[in-house]
C-alpha cells in the first residue's frame, strides 16, 4: 500500500486537484463529473454522492496512443535469432523439437 497526496480547490461546480503527479481539472455535479487528469487524460466520472463509490471512463486510452496494426505489421516476418552469425529461425518454424 502506497501514500497518495492531493488537494482539491473547489470553486462551484469546477475542481482543481493537485497532486504529486501535476495539476487537473474538473467540472460537474456530485454523481457526475468530466476532467482532465494530470497526465493529460480526459476522463468521465460516475459516482454514488457520499459513499465514496465511483467509476471512471478514460475517454483517450493509452493505447489508442500506439499505432494501430496494418497488414503490413501483422504479415511481417519475424526476426530470427543469430547464433554464430547463422540465422535461425523461430522455434514454431524449427522441424527438429
Amino acid at each position: 500500500m502506497s501514500w497518495i497526496f492531493r488537494k482539491i480547490f473547489r470553486l462551484g461546480p469546477f475542481r482543481t486537484i493537485v497532486s504529486k503527479g501535476g495539476v487537473g481539472i474538473s467540472w460537474g455535479i456530485p454523481g457526475f463529473r468530466f476532467g482532465i487528469s494530470p497526465s493529460g487524460r480526459k476522463y468521465i466520472s460516475i459516482g454514488i454522492p457520499g459513499t465514496g463509490l465511483y467509476f471512471i471512463k478514460y475517454l483517450d486510452s493509452k493505447s489508442n496512443s500506439q499505432k494501430p496494426q496494418t497488414k503490413e505489421n501483422i504479415n511481417k516476418p519475424t526476426e530470427t535469432k543469430k547464433v554464430n552469425n547463422v540465422s535461425e529461425p523461430p522455434w514454431w518454424e524449427q522441424e527438429n523439437l
